[in-house]
């Protein structure tokens, strides 16, 4: 690639929606990134099931499906109930930097979310998932000191919460541009992959009020969406410098407001698919919640909250790292990790847990013959699609992928009111479904599929893409338009749409 095929510059923009983006340019929010997608061929993209992080980025980076990276989320049910295991790798898979690098090309890739970080012929920032003691695992290994000392403390993830994410996301946003305006300058990269996950953090806590933003002034987030665009502009601006080459913007999923909420194992618990012992605690605390949910409707709880980190999040603290077997939760939330101890594993035949979009078979009791699985597969279909409270879509990976599935794979995964409501595996609350998101939830935002892909650079074409662009096959496109040799197995092919476009129409 080095010499002969235009040097390439991926900005991932975690949660990334054109309904938010769109409109955000034409209130003058983003200028820059407004002029770069007005030279861009751009369009739709479709993400994996489940539209998550990391079976997201995985496989836009390998075009390898779900079940054959054995990755649908952060974390994989673990040996025992109620213990999780960190999904923390996508190997033995190649990703686009790991194939370049043994090309002989020079690539840098900053805050994607494997560990430990990958040997690569440049640089690599791992992000997201924080290593112990929440420092950046890099490669060379060197350069963690120097993050440290110079572009430091390292922002492995977003701090703050609430509102105090907005200040933590300009800072991370920041940091990230210094570290590459810096790093390019050294040795430039011909292939260079830098993951921006403050869109994910801050629309996750914030949507409703970004949305807001667009037609009320509030300094706050205007101060958000001018680090954004600035930020995208640097990293631009320090890539290319006077060079040709391309650019492009991809999301792993899309985002919309959160309107209500989903408890899977409740659900499965009044189907009669999940059991609990005689020594399951009492329901007055998950009552009070669904209570205080209905009050929220005539006085909204929410706004007796007193707003935490509203001055830049300097207050607040980064998340906590996910650690390899962590139990999920405790008994203040009741969360399925510490509820589990009360699930009666002998007769329970289905539960969700940890990835909340995914019903899993109890493999606990013994791994269930295919015969097994089947049968139950249909039986929990029949019972998800006619629940009267919700508009259920279920999906079958093994259907979706056209590949068996593993015995701890989900079964199923599902997606409450066309990804409107959020999914959870916890029993906080006595009810099977919120239909309305409670003014005292953190949250307002939750994923949608869709996502964004826009591409610029010599000979291509602008516009819009006529058709969505699925997700897996960003690495094949990207194989194509550069000239090298497809992957070995993938489960994608190129996307001819955007590589028509790409060579000028």
């Amino acid at each position: 690639m080095a010499g002969e095929r235009p040097r390439t510059l991926l900005i991932g923009l975690d949660g990334a929606t054109w309904d938010l983006i769109t409109p955000a340019g034409a209130a003058g929010k983003l200028p820059k990134l407004r002029a770069l997608l007005a030279r861009s061929a751009r369009g739709k993209l479709r993400s994996v099931d489940p539209p998550v992080t990391i079976p997201a980025w995985y496989c836009a980076m390998t075009g390898r499906s779900p079940p054959a990276l054995g990755a649908w989320g952060f974390s994989a049910p673990g040996e025992r109930p109620g213990k999780m295991a960190l999904v923390s790798t996508y190997r033995p898979q190649e990703a686009l930097w790991d194939l370049l690098s043994r090309r002989g090309s020079r690539v840098g890739v900053v805050n994607f979310p494997a560990l430990p970080a990958p040997s690569v012929h440049g640089y690599y920032v791992g992000g997201m998932l924080g290593p112990p003691g929440s420092r950046a695992a890099t490669y060379p290994a060197s350069l963690t000191e120097r993050l440290d000392k110079e572009f430091g403390p390292w922002l492995y993830d977003v701090p703050g919460t609430g509102r105090g994410k907005l200040g933590g996301a300009v800072r991370s946003l920041g940091q990230k541009a210094r570290l590459i305006e810096a790093l390019e300058k050294e040795a430039p990269s011909d292939l260079l992959f830098v993951l921006l996950c403050e869109t994910d953090r801050v629309q996750h806590d914030l949507y409703d009020d970004l949305v807001r933003s667009l037609r009320v002034p509030d300094t706050e987030v205007d101060r958000y969406w001018e680090a954004l665009d600035t930020t995208v502009d640097r990293l631009v601006r320090a890539f290319h410098g006077d060079r040709e080459g391309y650019t492009l913007l991809l999301s792993d999923h899309g985002f919309g407001s959160q309107t209500g909420e989903f408890y899977t194992n409740r659900f499965l618990q009044r189907a009669g698919f999940l059991e609990v012992g005689p020594s399951a605690p009492g329901e007055l605390g998950p009552r009070l919640r669904d209570l205080a949910a209905f009050v929220d409707r005539l006085v909204p709880l929410g706004k007796l909250r007193q707003r935490r980190g509203a001055q830049d999040g300097q207050d607040e603290e980064l998340p906590k790292p996910l650690e390899q077997g962590a139990e999920d939760g405790g008994k203040g939330d009741r969360t399925f990790g510490w509820y589990s101890q009360f699930v009666d594993w002998e007769r329970t035949r289905a539960f969700s847990f940890p990835i909340p979009e995914g019903i899993y078979a109890n493999f606990y009791r013994g791994e269930p013959t295919e015969e097994e699985r089947r049968a139950l597969k249909e039986e929990l279909t029949r019972a998800l699609r006619g629940f009267a409270g919700a508009k259920i879509e279920v999906v079958d990976p093994e259907v979706a992928y056209g590949r068996p599935t593993g015995p701890r794979d989900p079964l199923l995964l599902i997606y409450a009111e066309d990804h409107a409501w959020e999914t959870h595996g916890h029993f906080n609350h006595h009810r099977t479904f919120l239909n309305r998101r409670p003014s005292f939830f953190g949250r307002q935002g939750t994923h949608r599929p869709d996502g964004i892909v826009a591409l610029s650079g010599p000979g291509v074409l602008p516009g819009e893409l006529a058709q969505t662009m699925p997700l897996l096959s960003m690495a094949p496109t990207l194989l194509d338009l550069w000239g090298l040799p497809p992957i070995s197995q993938a489960d994608s092919v190129p996307f001819a749409p955007l590589l028509k476009m790409a060579r000028g129409g």
